[in-house]
């Protein structure tokens, strides 16, 4: 893939899932049932941690051998569920989330990057 087939897919992932701010992201987790997936690669997570409640699901799963049981196994409603995805800084999530979006799941939102939530001071597991 060129440098511009990457914009082109990273600006429809952008396009296809909300990226929110910090204030809407802790709003929204507070108010329904939620699954956070921290897409950074495990020895990312290792060495800082996750967000409170989050489970890790690495990118490089997803692009190797997803399927929807991958998330599916962790919710009980697909259509009553709040899907949040971060990583780093933002990228991987968006488009991970784009895959999710293709793959039949809704209310997908890119929280951002897990530097963000330390610096507001969000609740982790460490």
């Amino acid at each position: 893939m060129n440098d511009i087939d990457l914009t082109k897919l990273l600006q429809k992932a952008n396009d296809c899932v909300p990226r929110l701010k910090f204030d809407e992201s802790v709003a929204m987790m507070s108010s329904q049932k939620n699954l956070i997936i921290d897409v950074r690669e495990e020895i990312e997570v290792s060495a800082s941690g996750l967000i409170q409640g989050a489970i890790n699901i690495p990118k490089s799963i997803f692009d190797q051998s997803f399927s929807n049981e991958l998330i599916d196994q962790y919710i009980d409603d697909r259509d009553n569920i709040n899907i949040f995805l971060y990583c780093a800084v933002g990228v991987r999530s968006a488009l991970v989330g784009l895959t999710l979006v293709n793959k039949g799941y809704s209310s997908i939102f890119n929280i951002g990057g897990f530097t963000d939530w330390v610096d507001n001071k969000g609740p982790l597991n460490r």
